[in-house]
């Protein structure tokens, strides 16, 4: 049995739109979260979860003014934001729909329930009140699908692809959080635009918000051994091998996989930048420091991204590998 190209390239999107809705959710959810630990003058700066998914421009075009209700239901309810949860759940449908032969029956049926309940969930994102539990659940659902193919599918390329769409989307989702970080993600200025007399207490709040939004939290207490701290969740987030959403493990992974498809030079080579880039040569706590870095991650995996796509997903339908 040989895997075509078009299949190879739903079940990458498969992967990549899966992790999409997961991470969509779980960003929201901290969101919100994060109001219960902070003063009540702090600005909640919703404008900010655009920033993290790059998103602003097409939220601009539809929407007149940044308000919770309206942020929320663009990046949860919104059928038209390519970024969205409902969107990425109804994409992936789509996706697992065209490679349903090669997955288990029960990751069908987990996503189609997900993808029928979740139009109705979407909607009642905007009420505050309900949306922890609905972004739970969705989470939950992403969670057990995730689990249903990693626990039931043949180790074979139809998995390795799919596997590979979503170390790209957890690595993208990892520095795009990363860039934002507790400056804008968690923002510090009050309403009047004039920030309280101390606000360093609140700092270990805001970078455990980004810990939170990439379930990180847990783990870093248990690796790192210490309180938060800018330079330790940079660190832990870009360069730790062993968390399965740093940086540097899904890079590691990412060229592990290609090297067990059918050699490709051009995406095995994209790789390597990507690789050296984990490697932390500059200042965590430095800022724009921070960002330049963080510039230059995104822009290695935008290129691994584009290499995995020519290279095995735009030969006109024809076979890239045995399915084995």
């Amino acid at each position: 049995m040989m895997l075509l190209s078009r299949i190879a390239e739903d079940l990458y999107w498969l992967g990549r739109n899966m992790e999409r809705a997961e991470s969509v959710s779980r960003l929201v959810r901290e969101h919100t979260n994060l109001l219960v630990d902070l003063p009540v003058d702090v600005d909640s700066n919703w404008a900010a979860l655009l920033t993290v998914t790059g998103s602003q421009d097409a939220f601009v075009q539809r929407y007149h003014r940044f308000g919770e209700a309206e942020v929320i239901t663009f990046l949860m309810a919104d059928g038209d934001n390519p970024g969205s949860m409902l969107h990425s759940i109804n994409a992936a449908r789509e996706n697992l729909r065209e490679v349903r032969p090669l997955v288990p029956r029960s990751a069908w049926e987990c996503l189609n329930r997900l993808g029928l309940d979740a139009p109705r969930e979407a909607g009642r994102c905007a009420r505050r009140r309900e949306r922890t539990a609905v972004t739970e659940r969705v989470m939950a659902s992403c969670e057990q699908f995730n689990g249903i193919m990693s626990g039931t599918m043949n180790r074979d390329h139809a998995y390795r692809f799919w596997l590979l769409g979503r170390l790209v989307e957890i690595a993208d989702m990892t520095t795009r959080v990363l860039d934002v970080g507790a400056g804008t993600l968690m923002a510090s200025s009050g309403p009047d635009g004039r920030p309280p007399a101390d606000r360093s207490p609140y700092e270990d709040v805001r970078w455990l918000g980004v810990l939170r939004a990439l379930a990180g939290h847990n783990m870093y207490h248990r690796s790192s051994g210490q309180s938060v701290s800018a330079a330790g969740v940079v660190r832990f987030l870009l360069t730790d091998p062993d968390f399965p959403r740093s940086v540097r493990h899904c890079a590691t992974q990412i060229e592990a996989l290609l090297g067990d498809l059918p050699p490709r030079p051009r995406a095995i080579e994209a790789v390597a930048p990507l690789t050296r880039c984990t490697e932390l040569r500059m200042s965590p706590s430095d800022p724009f420091v921070l960002h330049r870095h963080v510039d230059e991650l995104q822009r290695c995996l935008a290129a691994v991204h584009v290499a995995i796509t020519d290279s095995y997903f735009r030969t006109s339908g024809e076979p890239v590998a045995a399915a084995s």
